[in-house]
């Protein structure tokens, strides 16, 4: 460490990391753009779109980046729309690395509501494996009666994307 002064007051500055802090390197970036604008109805979880990416080694995180614009829609006048958006690895029925969950409170009471949100989600993990590591963007709705639309690239450019990065360790 080294000490600064700084009007008179003594600093420390901090020229290294302890030990416990990460301080891998970034190995790889893959990205991923949903193409087309994709509706989900019903409590099912579905997978809309995923990106893959393989670890150089067992020993490697992996670090995912969601961006969503985002459309929920009521078509009743008794309920608010709902649901998840969650990155699993292995597809729809896979293992959940993220959860992002959606409410809208102010439908109630109208029919044929659409509101448009933005978000962001993240995951973090390591898969102790070599082998390609697919991660899904799943959506769910919580009721029947509504919908979750991600936008794609024919409505909007690069509205919902995915990046997979390796991080060595």
């Amino acid at each position: 460490m080294a000490l600064i002064k700084l009007n008179n007051q003594s600093l420390t500055a901090v020229t290294s990391l302890p030990a416990a802090i990460p301080t891998g390197k970034i190995g790889q970036v893959v990205r991923s753009v949903l193409s087309t604008t994709t509706y989900t109805t019903g409590t099912t979880s579905t997978s809309i779109f995923s990106g893959s990416i393989t670890p150089s080694a067992t020993s490697s995180y992996i670090y995912a980046i969601f961006t969503a614009n985002y459309r929920m829609s009521c078509n009743d006048n008794t309920s608010n729309p709902y649901g998840n958006i969650r990155l699993k690895v292995g597809g729809s029925t896979g293992s959940t690395k993220a959860d992002m969950r959606l409410r809208d409170i102010n439908s109630a009471g109208a029919t044929n509501i659409d509101r448009d949100f933005i978000g962001e989600g993240s995951a973090y993990w390591t898969p102790n494996s070599t082998s390609a590591q697919a991660l899904h963007v799943c959506v769910e709705m919580g009721t029947a009666t509504g919908r979750i639309g991600l936008y794609g690239n024919n409505d909007h450019t690069n509205a919902t994307s995915l990046t997979l990065m390796e991080i060595l360790a």
